[in-house]
């Protein structure tokens, strides 16, 4: 190989294995795309999922009850959109933490409300993700 594609290729490796040298795993609640192509993604970190409440549906009620939910998403909502009038939907409560085994401290602090909104006279629904802690996940696209 010439030396100067075995240096690229080199570049290349390194480049890629970036987000594994900084050793931070990203856990995907949600994201909005078509086909192959993502336009917006949910993510928490696992510093960031190893600070919420653990929680196991078979033994309790959730640390955030519904109601929580719903007010901290409509909240959000109506500070990002304060001309608009929201509307809960629906709620639902999964866990995002898929994969981890059903014992590991990840699965079980790694649930999320997904709260959906209907806003406006278009009919458009926003989806707000709601940890356990009540706090909002905010996408790649969002700031506060």
């Amino acid at each position: 190989m010439p030396a100067r594609f075995a240096s690229a290729a080199l570049l290349l490796s390194a480049l890629l294995s970036l987000p594994v040298m900084a050793g931070e795993h990203q856990w995907t609640v949600l994201s909005s795309g078509d086909g192959d192509h993502t336009h917006e993604r949910w993510q928490v970190s696992g510093t960031r999922l190893r600070t919420l409440p653990a929680f196991d549906p078979a033994r309790a009620e959730p640390p955030l009850s519904v109601h929580q939910a719903a007010a901290a998403a409509l909240a959000h909502a109506r500070r990002r959109y304060p001309g608009d009038d929201f509307v809960v939907s629906e709620v639902s409560l999964q866990r995002f933490a898929a994969g981890a085994a059903p014992q590991s401290e990840d699965a079980a602090r790694g649930w999320v409300y997904l709260v959906s909104l209907d806003y406006n006279a278009k009919g458009w629904t926003q989806m707000v993700p709601v940890l356990l802690d009540g706090s909002i996940v905010l996408s790649d696209n969002e700031q506060l």
